[in-house]
């Protein structure tokens, strides 16, 4: 029956906390279960006979209690005008010192037999007589606040008032002793055992409470950063890393996720290159070039503002392979590539757009300044050898065909067959060289 009701416990959808707090309450039955039968049965009839003493030295002693309480109040006003400046702090302690006074005049010594409780209300007067002047003495400051000296003397102020009222409890003390030595000897004594047995059952059980659910806290912080972590990782924010604030099986689970995620943010940002960009060179491959072109146009539409494209072709590109070899004719493709980022605008963007053909967006530039960046590409690379591990460094040329949004397209495709076709021109006119699309006199602008 036990394996099954195990079992079937196990069986429901009860979660971590409501586990926590399941197992904490059926621990702590038995001493609530105590505690209540202590206070309710047993701690009564302890307490029941000595209701009658205790209302003898509670009317005796009750202008020593109030005097404790005046003093107590007295120290209010000091401690406040500490904070907020106040200068009808001053007022208001005049007023508790004048009570205070009055109790302590309440309080006479010679309402006492025993000389010990004489002297012990004479001490606690002394005692407040010195902690007044140094009150009245701090309330007169007319900047207290942040004044060492002036924290000094408030902290003996509060040290007099407070052996004052100690002095005084041990007046009451005496006097309740003195009512029946022997009957309030074993009745103290009794009180002070349950007590001292409550009081010892209270702290256990608050320190069961908080280790309980300090320790619990422990543990559902982790795992609840764990599964927080885990959900935001399966939404998509690879990024999101979990703190590490425990050195345990949770600690080593936390680190084990983040390194994980770092795992996947990198293999996902690989993955992003590998399908943005081309292997060999580097350059944005030809899907994406579509895609800057396109948002680019997008852009520009919106701002009203140019934008020209750069096709680039490497002319005699199969001479170059059947020469020197297609590793020689990656080598150049390889450092034409590289020379053209050098040469290009942070916003530029330069692509692979199949076999030797470069295409070179050139956001915010109209015809004149495309025209000047490809003839200083054309310059650059005619002036640049490229190393093709042969006995001489290899030397190429390259023909390039400029369209302009939208002095001569008005969309992706339509400025892509412009710029081809000034490419071609390039090319039927002798080769390494820069040619603008020129539409015939009649022809309006390319459209989609």
């Amino acid at each position: 029956m036990k394996v099954i009701a195990m079992a079937r416990f196990h069986s429901l959808q009860i979660s971590l906390r409501t586990r926590f707090t399941l197992g904490l309450g059926v621990v702590l039955l038995p001493f609530l279960l105590a505690a209540g039968m202590g206070l309710f049965y047993l701690l009564p009839q302890l307490v029941d006979p000595l209701e009658d003493i205790v209302r003898e030295v509670t009317d005796e002693m009750e202008p020593v209690v109030h005097l404790q309480v005046d003093l107590l109040a007295a120290t209010t006003p000091v401690d406040d005008y500490h904070i907020n400046s106040d200068s009808d702090e001053l007022k208001l302690f005049i007023q508790l010192s004048h009570q205070v006074d009055l109790a302590f005049k309440e309080a006479a010594p010679e309402r006492f037999t025993l000389a010990r409780e004489r002297e012990l209300i004479v001490s606690a007067r002394n005692q407040w007589q010195e902690a007044r002047q140094i009150g009245e003495a701090l309330l007169r400051l007319r900047h207290p606040i942040g004044d060492p000296q002036a924290a000094r003397e408030k902290k003996r102020f509060n040290t007099l008032v407070d052996l004052s009222v100690d002095l005084l409890e041990q007046a009451h003390d005496i006097s309740h002793s003195t009512i029946d030595a022997d009957h309030a000897k074993s009745h103290i004594t009794r009180t002070r055992s349950i007590w001292v047995t409550f009081g010892a059952f209270t702290a256990a059980l608050i320190i069961s409470l908080f280790v309980s659910a300090a320790l619990a806290r422990s543990v559902l912080s982790g795992v609840d950063a764990l599964r927080q972590g885990a959900g935001r990782l399966a939404a998509g924010e690879l990024s999101h890393r979990v703190a590490v604030t425990h050195r345990d099986e949770l600690g080593e689970l936390a680190t084990a996720f983040n390194a994980m995620a770092k795992k996947l943010e990198e293999n996902q940002k690989a993955l992003y290159e590998l399908a943005i960009r081309d292997g060999l060179t580097g350059l944005y491959n030809h899907h994406t070039f579509y895609v800057l072109l396109a948002d680019e146009l997008a852009r520009v539409q919106r701002f009203e503002r140019p934008v020209s494209l750069l096709l680039l072709d490497i002319d005699h590109f199969k001479r170059v392979n059947d020469t020197h070899g297609h590793q020689a004719g990656d080598a150049v493709l390889r450092g034409l590539s590289e020379l053209l980022n050098h040469q290009v605008r942070t916003i530029d963007r330069v692509c692979r757009y199949g076999g030797e053909e470069i295409a070179i967006i050139l956001p915010e530039t109209g015809l004149e300044g495309a025209a000047h960046v490809a003839e200083r590409m054309r310059a650059g690379v005619e002036a640049q050898p490229f190393d093709v591990n042969d006995d001489a460094p290899l030397r190429i040329t390259v023909s390039i065909g400029i369209a302009s949004f939208p002095a001569h397209a008005d969309g992706v495709e339509a400025l892509v067959a412009a710029a081809d076709a000034a490419l071609y021109a390039s090319k039927r006119n002798g080769r390494n060289r820069v040619s603008r699309y020129e539409p015939a006199p009649d022809q309006p602008v390319a459209r989609e």
